[in-house]
């Protein structure tokens, strides 16, 4: 029986020759590879004000730190998101507003049109799988508002409509559709945030500038939230072949679509009042499932539970399926028949 894991990381061979060259070449640090990396990365895909870092959670929390989120401040997010999302938030001590979800799992536009006071400092949409539903509409919401628009595109890379707001961050980590192994990037609208992300991801130094003149002098606090250069390599050599990984991930997309089950770029959901069962009954036939990411309000440092009437009807039921470049179009069919296998012998 084959087995169809949950995740799979995608390395190129590309890839590998890229990091052994690098590797070989005694530049390890944040050097050439992280500019290319930065370059072709904003020529793929479009975007501008490239800044790689070390991981996805350290663009969220150099956004933050840019839209000026501080103690006291409101920022409405999702219920339902990666931890990662939410966690710089409360190291910051802003107040977090959690809003709804839809029946899709992304948030609910109109329950964060209910929630936005004068005191909100920004609202942060995430791509939930790579779901960009309802990203336009809070976009225009924001910007009539003059609120900040923060978006955790860390799922979202290879979708159709992502990278709009004041800040997007993107996750480069092992098993997203396009990884360094772990890395993340920071995209900014406005140009002077963009020059200040790069002095804060290096202590607070224009790297730059100090390579051409020696020590500089340090005018804020910034971190070692920087990529090096092997961590580049192995991304510029995924980048190589990504079209290819996006355009099979989309005929899987259009497969599971084809058996009514919810798919976006990054995975598909199922939806089961019998999840647990289910999820067994799939393991059983070697399929993998998973809930992956929870209602953060049940973790303790947010605050503790609260009622969020879609969250708390669909908090049982939904179950995370398995599309990644190792998922065939014959293995989504084998995954909807076992499914309705599964949901014949459990109708009444």
């Amino acid at each position: 029986m084959k087995k169809v894991k949950l995740f799979k990381p995608f390395v190129s061979w590309y890839a590998v020759w890229n990091a052994v060259w690098t590797l070989r070449s005694g530049q390890l640090a944040e050097g050439p590879r992280v500019k290319e990396f930065e370059k072709e990365f904003g020529k793929k895909f479009n975007k501008e004000h490239i800044c790689n870092l070390n991981s996805g959670t350290t663009a969220l929390e150099l956004a933050y730190e840019l839209a000026g989120i501080s103690e006291g401040d409101e920022v409405i997010t999702p219920i339902l998101t990666c931890t990662a999302s939410n966690i710089p938030l409360a190291r910051r001590k802003a107040k977090i507003i959690f809003a709804d979800i839809e029946d899709d799992l992304n948030i609910s536009v109109s329950d964060v049109e209910k929630k936005i006071t004068p005191q909100t400092k920004a609202i942060v949409f995430v791509h939930f799988g790579g779901n960009n539903r309802g990203l336009k509409e809070l976009m225009k919401i924001a910007e009539e508002k003059k609120i900040t628009f923060i978006e955790d595109a860390a799922q979202a890379v290879g979708s159709d409509y992502w990278g709009k707001a004041d800040f997007t961050c993107v996750s480069l980590q092992a098993i997203k559709t396009l990884t360094s192994g772990d890395g993340g990037i920071l995209i900014c609208k406005n140009p002077e945030h963009d020059a200040k992300a790069r002095r804060l991801r290096w202590f607070g130094y224009d790297r730059d500038l100090k390579q051409k003149q020696g020590d500089t002098d340090l005018l804020e606090a910034g971190y070692k939230y920087h990529m090096n250069d092997v961590n580049a390599a192995i991304a510029l050599g995924n980048l190589k072949v990504i079209d290819k990984i996006i355009s099979h991930r989309k005929r899987l997309i259009a497969e599971y679509r084809k058996h009514g089950i919810d798919a976006h770029i990054w995975f598909a959901t199922v939806f089961n009042k019998n999840r647990d069962e289910l999820k067994k009954y799939l393991a059983e036939n070697g399929i993998e499932s998973g809930i992956y990411h929870y209602r953060n309000d049940k973790y303790t440092i947010f605050g503790g539970r609260k009622s969020f009437p879609n969250m708390d009807r669909l908090e049982n039921e939904y179950l995370v399926l398995p599309l990644h470049h190792k998922v065939s179009v014959n293995d989504v069919r084998i995954i909807a028949r076992v499914i309705d296998e599964f949901n014949s012998s459990h109708s009444s």
